[in-house]
């Protein structure tokens, strides 16, 4: 199992993605009366057409966190037929997460499809006539949302792979149900099993361009950061997407000031904060609470500079956001902080990623902040204090020896 779990407390608080109510009762009836309609057996007894020279799309509109989970199913389905042409169709907000990924041939923009509350019927035929021009030969359906499921229907595709959520996944040739509670990365990879793909030895990917590399490399050096102790990144915000804002998400600035602190002063560590512009608030907390001094990239970098300055780093600590996915996909170590959602379902994926679950609203207190500690310490246990330049080549050298790099 990729991951670790410092503590974990029964999962019992909200989540945005399994809001339940009248409309939702409504909308798994009708999805379960027209799964009676459509038949779900895929041509010939087969999940997915004979041949190399196929087209496949993946379709998973949002978000940059969790369509950087939908890379190791990106990864499998390459390494099982390499020359497939596979394009993405990705939400304008989560494109980023796809730059240089090398298991992707294109990108099938969505505009703001998949957004919460912001439906266009005539921007859905429009892109159904789109998927339908591209006369794909099967469709992976990577999200639980019955209109998402739809689109390659509509389109003609002949053979539909996707996840099957209370009834949501009706329109799919291969319906692939949905385990409550487990991981959502080994969900989709169960997507890609039912289709054939064999899903073992998949891991997560996003790679920063060498300039962005670069340019991180000059910045850490330029603030000091290369330190004989440890560089640790920090992103307190989060919880911020298109369309969805949960910023319950976000564990207490006070909480991570002590995590800091506590790593300066045990480890000597320099302590960067990093995050988008929507996180300037929390990042700006944190560095109040602090006792020691510490570094604001909050807002000043790139998709892909941030994921450099995580390479360059030793440790990532966060929320449940975007940086914990980038630090499985660079391989750096991370600890990550869950709050309103489950670190069973929604950690990184990636064997040095770790998770601590702690109280929402913060009342954990010091148990937490102990808790999240030491799971820094033991993600740092094997730190052997090389400099930034050394960690960085010896990051590169492994990642191509694993045959990564694009």
């Amino acid at each position: 199992m990729n991951g670790s779990r410092q503590r974990v407390r029964q999962w019992r608080w909200g989540d945005w993605r399994r809001q339940t109510g009248v409309r939702a009762l409504l909308v798994t009836a009708l999805c379960r009366l027209l799964g009676l309609v459509i038949r779900p057996s895929p041509r010939g007894g087969q999940p997915l057409p004979s041949g190399h020279l196929l087209a496949f799309v993946v379709i998973k509109p949002l978000a940059l966190g969790d369509v950087l989970l939908t890379t190791p199913f990106l990864d499998a389905l390459r390494r099982a037929y390499p020359q497939a042409h596979v394009t993405y169709a990705v939400g304008d907000y989560a494109r980023p997460a796809l730059a240089n990924n090398p298991h992707i041939d294109d990108v099938l923009p969505m505009g703001r499809l998949g957004v919460p509350r912001s439906y266009d019927l005539r921007a859905y035929a429009a892109f159904v006539r789109a998927l339908r021009a591209r006369r794909f030969d099967a469709a992976f359906v990577l999200d639980r949302s019955p209109l998402m499921a739809l689109l390659p229907y509509l389109a003609g595709i002949p053979y539909r792979i996707g996840l099957h959520s209370r009834g949501r996944g009706f329109a799919h040739t291969t319906r692939v149900p949905v385990r409550e509670g487990q991981r959502e990365a080994e969900e989709y990879l169960r997507v890609a099993l039912a289709a054939g793909v064999p899903p073992q030895g998949a891991r997560s990917h996003f790679y920063p361009t060498p300039r962005d590399i670069e340019a991180m490399r000059r910045l850490i050096q330029e603030f000091g950061l290369a330190r004989v102790g440890p560089l640790v990144v920090c992103a307190p915000g989060g919880g911020v997407n298109a369309g969805a804002i949960d910023v319950a998400k976000r564990w207490p600035p006070d909480r991570f000031a002590r995590v800091a602190d506590a790593l300066i002063s045990q480890l000597g560590a320099a302590v960067a904060l990093a995050g988008l512009p929507s996180d300037a608030s929390s990042i700006a907390a944190v560095r109040r609470a602090m006792h020691y001094a510490t570094v604001d990239f909050g807002g000043k970098t790139s998709l892909g500079q941030l994921a450099a300055l995580i390479e360059l780093s030793d440790l990532f600590v966060g929320n449940d956001s975007l940086g914990g996915h980038l630090a499985a996909c660079v391989g750096t170590p991370s600890v990550t902080v869950f709050t309103t959602t489950s670190g069973d379902v929604y950690a990184p994926y990636a064997p040095s990623a770790r998770w601590v679950q702690a109280e929402p609203d913060g009342t954990g207190g010091r148990a937490d902040v102990d808790a999240v500690i030491r799971a820094a310490l033991l993600a740092l246990r094997d730190w052997r204090g090389d400099p930034a330049d050394e960690r960085l080549h010896d990051r590169s050298r492994r990642r191509r020896q694993d045959g990564g790099e694009p």
